[in-house]
């Protein structure tokens, strides 16, 4: 696990940074979090400054980190809205935001730094379980330069899956933070279905398993080895059409 929520280096060709906003949208089990989590790793290694910020009411499985479905934890600065770190972030090059969807000002937040030649890298659900937009989140597809939309896998047939469907349906609070236990990924097919009550309880076994397509965060050194670091702009593949 990483020790500090930002990390402070050098890096010498960044004279005249360009700002620039990327988008990781998907259903939750995606790999969001995970592809986060790579490419702020990826901009350590390059010795950018950077800070990953996570929502502070998201306590599912730290408390301090950002944390991935299957426990891959890395340290970050906790906001409950994100102006207040706004003036701390004029101090980084590279900015990550977990659960984008939860902050209320993120558009005005991603829009400011970026601006400043900032790079905003947010992972977000783009549709609550209703699949309607989640907060201000999708009027940020207009204002950025890249974005990726990441499919998880249908835990009932197995399928592609963009869609998230809540377990509990007597609840209709949209802001209901879980996991396996409060939510699964599903088709568009699935997503309609009357499920039998006994999915419920596959679902927290198997998503664990399932959940995310990447491969596991590898350690720095490992990084080095293997890839060549960022320069100022990382190559993202472009959005599917909505």
């Amino acid at each position: 696990m990483s020790s500090l929520p930002g990390t402070k280096g050098i890096a010498a060709h960044r004279v005249h940074p360009k700002g620039q906003i990327q988008l990781i949208f998907g259903p939750m089990f995606s790999g969001k979090t995970t592809e986060l989590l790579r490419r702020i790793n990826r901009f350590k290694i390059a010795k950018y400054n950077v800070l990953l910020i996570k929502y502070a009411k998201d306590c599912r499985y730290d408390d301090e980190c950002v944390s991935t479905h299957d426990r891959q934890t890395v340290q970050a600065k906790k906001a409950v809205t994100l102006k207040e770190s706004l003036e701390e972030c004029m101090d980084y090059d590279v900015i990550g935001v977990d659960e984008g969807q939860f902050f209320p000002d993120i558009l005005e937040f991603a829009e400011t730094l970026a601006n400043k030649g900032k790079t905003v890298i947010v992972a977000a659900l783009d549709g609550t379980y209703q699949r309607e937009e989640f907060g201000s989140i999708v009027k940020l597809v207009p204002r950025a330069e890249s974005i990726i939309k990441l499919s998880a896998v249908c835990i009932v047939c197995s399928e592609d899956a963009a869609y998230t469907r809540r377990l509990d349906i007597t609840t209709t609070t949209v802001e209901l933070i879980g996991g396996s236990e409060k939510y699964m990924a599903v088709c568009r097919e699935c997503y309609h279905k009357d499920l039998p009550a006994e999915l419920h309880d596959l679902t927290a076994t198997a998503v664990k398993t399932m959940c995310s397509p990447h491969k596991p965060l590898k350690t720095e050194r490992e990084e080095e080895e293997n890839q060549e670091p960022v320069t100022t702009r990382p190559l993202v593949k472009p959005m599917r059409a909505f």
